[in-house]
């Protein structure tokens, strides 16, 4: 997607502006999957039609009087004029790795790691033999504009007669381009793969498989597969030589996936003596408590809230992002990613806006901003109950109760699995911080406000992208997959939603 302007020449029947701008391959931000709830897909519009009442909901009248529409709730007609919004640039997306340079690739045998994210896709280019990759390269995953969550991605793959074929389509071919750019890097010709390794969160495997979803987004929430054959990339649509064996990791149920199973893996938690915690925080949120003696695993239903999704202002982080916030001697240090002006805030910053928010006095622990707060003078905005970050950037009230699920959430994954073990959270020996969110949070803040528990900070140990570096692991250990599969056997999985102390805990963990 460019900045500029966009004119619909055709529309069909019914249409909205993002179906014409989707045919024309223009993706927008659509956390809610076009449900008209999120507040994203913004555009300005010559002669903008008067809004519909879900649109006064989600814009600023300062928005609505410059034409400002949402694509998914506007009726598109022929020779509407668009204005799109400034194209994601630079996004920080976790490889993990190191690469290896300067080999050789002639006659090289070679494995490719693929880890798909909700958000992000990494693959990794593995040479039979040596430690480092040859070669790793990413995008976003192209399937956020269908929905930011898997929740929402089922909702469309289930829903619409296309939606699981688009869907398919949308991450084969975001891999097929990545496999290109892996193998010309480093001059290797794909018939030099010898084989494939895909890791990811349960419904992401499905969608790469092709297969349905629709038991995974309802009870009792298992998915079609937990493990699944060898599969064959001419009848996925993989550009690999035909017959190139494709793996992907086991899942442990609807909602703990291949991602889970493949970092667990690689930490060693699960062969350990010490009791360790693994909390990979990203668009799902999952966690395993274990050690050699036992596993018990869990999702948080948090939502995407700490990726930016939910959050007035949120976005991944990209060009723009304000990605830490300080207070300095001379007032509110605000750095943003790429150290362009501010448009936005990412994940990063959010964890340290609440954590100043809240030192400062500004918000009470129960997430109310305080009328009276007196810090930082001039930008509370008590009317319209928001702060000002910086350059038009205001963080609502909203934004605080998105960023207490997610935290309540996690903490009560966490209270209630080490109640099933029958453990205090002083007997946890290590917690290991999976995925691009632990690497780049604050994470003094991050237990300030609660989402990481609260541990000396020398227990907190962040692994990056476990999931990809799990998949790199199975490329070159011939004995991965037995220990994937006895994950698979051990790991005992606790079903938040209907434990019978979860209502009464995730509402004490709101409070910060």
């Amino acid at each position: 997607m460019t900045e500029g302007i966009f004119r619909i020449d055709a529309v069909k029947k019914g249409e909205k502006v993002s179906d014409v701008l989707r045919r024309a391959g223009v993706a927008l931000p659509m956390e809610c999957g076009g449900a008209g709830l999120c507040g994203k897909c913004r555009v300005t519009i010559e002669d903008a039609p008067a809004p519909c009442a879900d649109e006064k909901k989600l814009l600023s009248p300062e928005d609505i009087k410059n034409g400002v529409r949402l694509a998914c709730l506007t009726d598109a007609a022929e020779g509407m004029a668009l204005t799109l919004p400034r194209a994601s640039r630079g996004e920080r997306i976790l490889a993990g790795v190191e690469t290896e340079g300067g080999k050789e690739a002639r006659g090289a045998d070679f494995s490719v790691a693929v880890d798909i994210g909700t958000t992000t896709v990494v693959a990794y280019l593995v040479r039979g033999g040596s430690e480092k990759p040859a070669a790793v390269a990413s995008c976003m995953n192209p399937q956020r504009e269908f929905g930011a969550d898997v929740i929402s991605r089922i909702s469309y793959a289930t829903e619409r007669d296309d939606g699981l074929a688009l869907l398919h389509e949308k991450i084969i071919s975001a891999i097929n381009g990545l496999i290109a750019k892996i193998t010309e890097s480093v001059g290797a010709r794909r018939a030099q793969i010898s084989r494939a390794v895909i890791s990811g969160n349960t419904t992401m495997e499905h969608l790469f498989a092709g297969v349905s979803v629709r038991s995974i987004g309802r009870a009792p929430f298992m998915p079609e597969f937990r493990v699944f054959d060898t599969l064959a990339p001419e009848k996925l649509g993989l550009e690999l030589a035909p017959g190139t064996p494709v793996s992907l990791m086991p899942n442990i149920s609807g909602f703990v996936g291949g991602d889970i199973v493949s970092g667990t893996v690689y930490t060693g938690l699960a062969d350990a003596d010490e009791l360790s915690l693994f909390i990979d925080i990203g668009t799902n949120n999952e966690m395993v408590l274990g050690s050699k003696d036992f596993l018990l695993c869990c999702s948080a239903a948090a939502g995407p809230a700490l990726e930016g999704a939910k959050i007035s202002r949120g976005m991944c982080a990209a060009e723009g992002a304000i990605d830490h916030v300080r207070l300095g001697g001379g007032g509110l240090a605000v750095s943003t990613v790429g150290n362009a002006p501010a448009i936005g805030i990412c994940g990063s910053g959010l964890v340290d806006v609440v954590a100043l928010l809240l030192s400062e006095r500004i918000i009470d622990p129960g997430g109310k901003f305080k009328k009276d707060a007196e810090a930082l003078p001039g930008r509370l905005d008590v009317k319209n109950k928001r702060w000002l970050i910086d350059n038009g950037v205001y963080f609502t009230q909203k934004d605080v109760r998105e960023v207490q699920l997610a935290k309540g959430a996690i903490c009560t994954g966490v209270e209630i699995m080490l109640a099933e073990a029958g453990k205090r959270l002083e007997e946890v020996d290590r917690i290991f911080l999976a995925g691009a969110f632990g690497n780049y949070i604050d994470v003094g803040n991050a237990s300030k406000i609660g989402i990481l528990p609260k541990v000396p900070r020398e227990k907190i140990i962040p692994v990056g992208n476990s999931s990809g570096l799990g998949a790199i692991e199975c490329c070159r250990d011939k004995d991965f997959p037995a220990k994937a599969a006895k994950i698979l056997e051990r790991a005992e999985h606790i079903e938040l939603a209907t434990h019978k102390d979860f209502q009464q805990i995730f509402v004490r963990n709101l409070l910060f």
